[in-house]
Parts: C-alpha cells; structure tokens; sequence
C-alpha cells in the first residue's frame, strides 16, 4: 500500500469522503498543512470542508445510501479526473466505498477493508462473538432477533444482571435500552412490551450485560495487523449516552493491547475504534467497535505522524513503530460541550472541572486562519434540524441518515 510520491516533491492527491464530521475536516487540515492536495466528496449540502481553505475543491456526489452504483461512479470519475493517489472514507459511506474495491482500487489506494471485515467489526452481535473467539474481554452478549426471544429477557435467568439493549447496526448510541436489576419481573415485562422494537434475523438488537465503570474510547491506524497509530482517551463529556464531545488523550495499556491483539489476529489495515468500559479493578471489556474514522483524531492535531500513517504505512510497519498523541491538552466540539455542561454538572467540583476544560481545550473546527468551518456549521446544524423535523427523526439521526449502513446486501 505504500504510495509512490507523483512529483517531484512528493505531493499528492488526496481524496476524502464524509466532509460533514470534524474529524473529516482535522484529516484534510493535517494533510494540507504539509503540502499535500485535498479533495473532499460528500453528499450533504451544506459541510464543514467545503468552505475549508484546506481544500481545493468540494465535490457533490449521490446519497451512498440511496443510489450506491451512482455514488461508487461519481467517486471513481473523481479519482480518475483528479489524479487522485488516495482515497480516505471517513463516516459510515466507508461501508459502500467498500463494495466498490474493485472498482476504485484500480485507480488508486482505498483505506478500506472488504465489506465482510467491516461488517464483522460493525455488527454488534459478530463483533463480541469475534472477541470472544480470540480470549478477548467483552460483556456477555445474546442475539434477539424476534418478539419472544425480547420479552424473554424479564425470565429468572437475567434477574441477576443488568442489561443494555441496542440495535446490532447503530451509531451515537441511538435507541439504547437499560434494564437495571433492581425491576421485577413485571416491571421488566411492562418495559420491554412497551419498548418493542422491529425484530427479525435481518434487523436484530443485542443485550449485553452492563458493566459499571469508567467509560474510555480508542483510534487507531492498523496496516497488515500492525498498529501504526494509536490513542486513548476517557469520555468525560458527552451528550446524553451518546458520543464524546471532548478529546484529551491518557496512555492507556490495556486497551491499547487489546487492540494490538484484535488487529494482529485479523491481520486488520484500515481506520479502527473502540468503545470500552474500564471496571475499578483496571480491567477492560469492549463495547463496540468502529471501523472507520471517530473523533480521536482530534488526538493528532499537529502531528505529523497522523499524516505518514495514511501515506507511508510500509515505512512505520518496517520500523515497527507506533505513532501515539504527543499534545496532551484537550480538544472539544465547542457548541456540544456547552450543552454537556449545562445538562451534565451536578457538582460545584464538576463545575470547575468542566470551565477548566473550556478554557484550555481547542475547538476541532473553528480556526483563525480557516474561518469558514465555524461559521458553516451553524448552517451544517439548521439542515440537519429541518431534516429531523421533517422526517419525524432526532437530530443527530439526521446528521447521518444518509449514509447509514445496517447490514443492507
């Protein structure tokens, strides 16, 4: 995969999808800052990179979610008309460039493993049963997939635990049910009748056993089943149940060897991320995992190693070498972490914790010389409001509806 400099002086071509996220615009950042060329392919209106000075132009493409073969033949015309060296998915469209490989990998390096690698890491359900095929930590999780087997969870055998509940496909922890202990039986069975969601083999949840403790989250860049790139950090501020909204790395090993281990035994090259929850006793399950792009990337703002991981992977893989966040301040979705704040704190103490991560955390999106991202998500953020309200839907579901990808063939 490694990529052959296409001038002179080394500069290439590089084309990223999922311009809406931050994470999208600190990738295109990174690679402009030392010189390379950036393109952008997305298919919302309005989005963070199209009026980044970081990129050269912004290309509108089809929903990759509603007219898959329009999207792959957009994206590949791009790549062939640009002379693009690398094409880098970013959110959940990596699923489609996926079954496009054999259409795009002609023309040049795609950052994305075939469809069956992603899809056993997406899905909740193949995912822990991956894991747990490798003597990796994961809490106990069972497959439901019809009424019965929902209602059943009030039985005897599942009184003794508390359990989440979540659709095998989901993102920003949507639609998550707890079911705590402490409920009867009837109580358990009031819930989960009223709660009832669509089940079938085809659109399945899972109930994992909850685990209490502190919840951190991972990034990493594996080539060949070795870690290029990695970092951890805990989820102090979030909305609701849903994703961080404040980065500040921590060295954290065991997590970082359990990815280490998941990577190698499946020889895994791509983008990949972890949810986990850390018990008192220092010992860690995974939740969930993402195989693409996440928010820790904001953990690599300014270095360069973010950048020759993606670019030259062979020469980080001979060296054995693991790029890790040398910054260790903080980097926050501003707008989000003010309502973390406002619906979080219960404490004076919290109080404090959270105006000292204001004060000196960077915002992700807006920057002094690279306005147009924090004037443009103020507009990124209406669109997805009429969105949402048009279609009944919440507004972070709005942000991605899209591009969803749960397991469609």
């Amino acid at each position: 995969m490694f990529i052959e400099p296409v001038s002179g002086n080394g500069r290439r071509t590089v084309l990223l999808t999922g311009g809406r996220a931050p994470c999208t615009l600190e990738l295109a950042r990174a690679f402009h800052t030392v010189g390379h060329r950036v393109l952008v392919a997305e298919s919302a209106r309005r989005h963070l990179c199209r009026v980044s000075r970081a990129v050269e132009r912004s290309f509108v493409v089809p929903p990759p979610n509603g007219d898959t073969a329009a999207f792959l033949a957009e994206l590949e015309a791009i790549v062939v008309q640009e002379g693009v060296d690398v094409l880098i998915p970013t959110c959940e469209e990596i699923f489609f460039v996926s079954k496009g490989l054999e259409q795009l990998k002609p023309h040049c390096t795609v950052w994305a493993a075939p469809i069956g690698e992603l899809d056993r890491l997406h899905n909740k359900w193949r995912f822990a049963q991956l894991a747990l095929g490798l003597g990796l930590r994961v809490p106990e999780t069972t497959l439901v997939t019809n009424r019965e087997e929902w209602l059943a969870l009030a039985e005897e055998q599942w009184l003794e635990e508390s359990l989440v509940l979540k659709p095998a496909y989901s993102r920003f922890a949507s639609k998550v049910l707890f079911l705590d202990k402490s409920a009867s039986t009837e109580q358990r069975r009031r819930v989960l009748a009223q709660t009832l969601p669509p089940l079938s083999p085809e659109a399945p949840w899972v109930a994992q056993r909850r685990i209490e403790g502190r919840h951190l989250a991972t990034y990493s860049i594996a080539y060949n089943g070795h870690l290029l790139l990695h970092g951890a950090y805990p989820c102090r501020y979030r909305l609701g149940q849903g994703a961080s909204v404040y980065f500040a790395p921590v060295r954290h090993e065991r997590s970082k060897e359990w990815v280490r281990q998941l990577v190698q035994a499946t020889g895994f090259t791509g983008q990949i991320a972890f949810d986990f929850i850390e018990e008192d006793n220092g010992g860690v399950y995974a939740l969930e995992c993402n195989p693409r792009a996440t928010s820790g990337i904001h953990l690599f703002n300014g270095n360069a190693g973010l950048v020759e991981a993606f670019l030259q992977p062979e020469a980080l893989y001979d060296a054995g070498l693991v790029v890790e966040p040398t910054d260790s301040s903080g980097t926050m979705l501003t707008f989000p972490m003010l309502a973390a704040g406002l619906s979080g704190i219960r404490s004076l103490p919290q109080l404090r914790d959270w105006l000292r991560a204001v004060h000196t955390g960077r915002d992700a999106v807006f920057h002094r010389r690279d306005m147009g991202p924090g004037l443009e998500q103020l507009r990124v953020v209406a669109d997805a409001w009429r969105t949402a309200r048009s279609r009944g839907i919440s507004l972070t579901e709005a942000t991605t509806i899209d591009l969803e990808w749960n397991g469609e063939p």
